[in-house]
């Protein structure tokens, strides 16, 4: 597992930032405005979460999960996966880097839109049908938008990492 983190890391240290050239300000990292940008990830974890509800009705889920009590060790470790895998690549490589990419190319909603194909497409391996992968293309577009309003990458950092951790503790 640590060599997973190491790996994903290096991945988006090397292949995102130093080869491209990139400056961590230009992927969307920014100490100006990061307090907004958090409370928006807070507003981002929650509309992922009705995401999924909606999404899960859709499908016709009736069953409501139970949840655990997460043990102070648990927490810890689902805290640091939950940031360092999902959260810190995808949204380096979806939010911050393809979709400002593809702003150059078109309007921002238009490239949200695509950068949301792109990542619902990248997750089709992990949905086994069409809501799955409704589901996936709506979190492509809450996360798109919490990035593009802003311009800042700790929003939708914020927003996927709090969700993954929230799931991580559904029986």
């Amino acid at each position: 597992m640590v060599w997973t983190v190491i790996l994903s890391i290096s991945l988006v240290v090397v292949g995102i930032v130093w080869l491209p050239r990139i400056t961590w300000q230009q992927l969307g990292w920014s100490k100006k405005g990061l307090q907004k940008a958090i409370g928006l990830g807070l507003v981002g974890c929650i509309l992922l979460s009705i995401n999924i509800v909606a999404w899960g009705i859709l499908k016709g889920e009736s069953e409501q999960p139970e949840f655990s009590v997460p043990s102070l060790n648990r927490l810890l470790i689902v805290a640091f996966f939950a940031f360092s895998q999902p959260a810190w690549v995808e949204e380096n490589l979806y939010r911050g880097y393809l979709q400002p990419l593809l702003v150059g190319r078109m309007n921002l909603w238009l490239a949200i839109l695509v950068q949301a194909a792109i990542f619902s497409l990248a997750h089709l391996g992990y949905t086994s049908n069409l809501f799955d992968f409704g589901s996936s293309f709506t979190a492509g577009l809450i996360l798109g938008a919490l990035r593009g309003r802003e311009s800042n990458l700790a929003a939708p950092f914020v927003a996927h990492g709090l969700f993954w951790m929230m799931t991580a503790f559904m029986i």
